[in-house]
């Protein structure tokens, strides 16, 4: 019913024995639109950014522009993707309290014991979780970092919604079942702004897309 609240319904949920009811998650339509209007406004300016690009003489410009139309084609790709509009509802302390709004979606997962590791390491993979292990050693499990991955730019995707990156404060290196590991690209944001721009457009779809 309208004014409903995130938990008089968790309330009503009956959970079975391999349900995991601290990653709860909710998905919200309101979210997922604006989630994709931040995502065209950055590639809109991603877009600007490599049409104005000065050149000084022919063969860069002749550089730029077959640079240009392999990251233009990628813009276009990019504008085709659809946010999940998912709201993150860990250690809030007043989820309970949260009015629902139509269409919201709670999702209950079920427990998992696997880790998925993608992005830039030699052989993607779901690995079997192990109680201990550190991000590092599931990267290693997977084949290590490629030689154009960045170290610093490790992001782990909870169950629940939330995300940390390796290298910031509060950053926790012991892994849990069920969460990701996706590791970024090392891109050059001092020789050009638009680098810099795509490597937060990249960012960005990682962890809403």
């Amino acid at each position: 019913p309208d004014g409903a609240r995130l938990g008089d319904v968790l309330g009503q949920i009956t959970l079975d024995g391999n349900s995991e009811p601290e990653s709860a998650q909710l998905f919200r339509q309101s979210v997922k639109q604006r989630q994709k209007e931040l995502l065209n406004t950055s590639l809109r300016n991603l877009e600007m950014s490599v049409l104005s690009a000065r050149s000084s003489s022919t063969e860069e410009a002749r550089l730029r522009k077959e640079e240009a139309d392999l990251t233009l084609q990628w813009i276009e790709r990019a504008r085709k993707v659809e946010p999940l509009g998912q709201v993150i509802i860990a250690n809030a302390q007043q989820r309970d309290m949260m009015l629902l709004e139509n269409g919201d979606v709670i999702r209950i997962p079920r427990k998992d014991d696997l880790v998925l590791v993608s992005g830039e390491v030699l052989f993607p993979n779901a690995v079997a979780f192990q109680q201990g292990m550190s991000v590092d050693d599931y990267i290693s499990r997977a084949g290590g970092y490629l030689q154009k991955a960045s170290n610093a730019r490790v992001v782990v995707a909870k169950r629940d919604g939330s995300y940390q990156q390796k290298g910031q404060s509060g950053f926790n290196s012991t892994i849990n079942a069920g969460d990701q590991i996706l590791v970024l690209p090392k891109v050059d944001d001092k020789k050009r702004q638009f680098w810099k721009e795509l490597t937060q457009i990249l960012y960005q779809i990682a962890v809403g897309a």
